[in-house]
């Protein structure tokens, strides 16, 4: 995987952590709950994991590889994928893949992400504005899952000719349950949050990365003029 993908993908999570600062988050350090087996991941973020120093300890491979032979969470579309049945207004097809239970191998005895700077796109969304505890859900103002879902999308776009699939999977190399990414095909927004998202993408094109921009690596269709 290029350093200029990765670059740019560091750049989304920088630019996403400066977007939803001002969102009052209640995850903390020690918060777990979402640690789970059934993340979903771009072969991209898999090649920036991999840049984790602990992801070549035998130890943290082998808890991985047994996690792996456990039921995890399959999943039958990508984010553009779903995407481009909305924008279509089709129905997508069923969600067969089922979560399942079980904590993620790289939670550590402390309860914190042994490669929390690496951790992918999926974990950093997952936030809640209130304490979710176990068994309990998390609480997501609407705008924020809309950002969540257009970096998503934006994550898969930059990784168009990679593939997607369970982080535990992937991280394994195992393509048997992988799907093939998608270019982004637009964003389906709700028409009363097209103002404030817009605003959202024009910061998304100027974030800086390498010598130029984010929006260097995007259609410009897809920004606002």
């Amino acid at each position: 995987m290029s350093m200029t993908a990765i670059n740019a993908l560091k750049a989304l999570y920088s630019c996403y952590d400066a977007l939803t600062d001002h969102f009052s988050i209640a995850c903390r350090p020690g918060c777990a709950t979402c640690c789970s087996v059934n993340v979903t991941i771009t072969s991209l973020e898999s090649a920036y994991l991999n840049n984790h120093a602990l992801l070549s300890e035998a130890k943290l491979t082998a808890d991985i590889a047994a996690a792996q032979q456990r039921p995890h969470f399959i999943p039958t579309l990508t984010t553009n994928g779903l995407a481009r049945y909305c924008l279509q207004q089709q129905d997508p097809p069923e969600e067969k893949g089922m979560h399942a239970r079980g904590c993620c191998p790289l939670l550590g005895d402390d309860g914190l992400c042994r490669i929390y700077a690496n951790r992918p796109f999926a974990c950093r969304a997952m936030v809640s504005t209130r304490r979710c505890r176990q068994g309990g859900e998390a609480m997501m103002p609407p705008f924020l899952f809309t950002i969540n879902l257009a970096f998503y999308q934006l994550i898969e776009h930059l990784d168009q000719a990679g593939i997607s699939g369970n982080m535990l999977d992937m991280l394994m190399e195992d393509n048997n349950n992988t799907l093939s990414n998608c270019a982004l095909p637009g964003f389906p927004v709700a028409a009363e949050q097209q103002k404030p998202f817009n605003r959202v993408l024009e910061k998304i094109k100027t974030w800086p990365v390498n010598e130029g921009c984010l929006g260097d690596f995007f259609p410009h269709r897809i920004f606002p003029h």
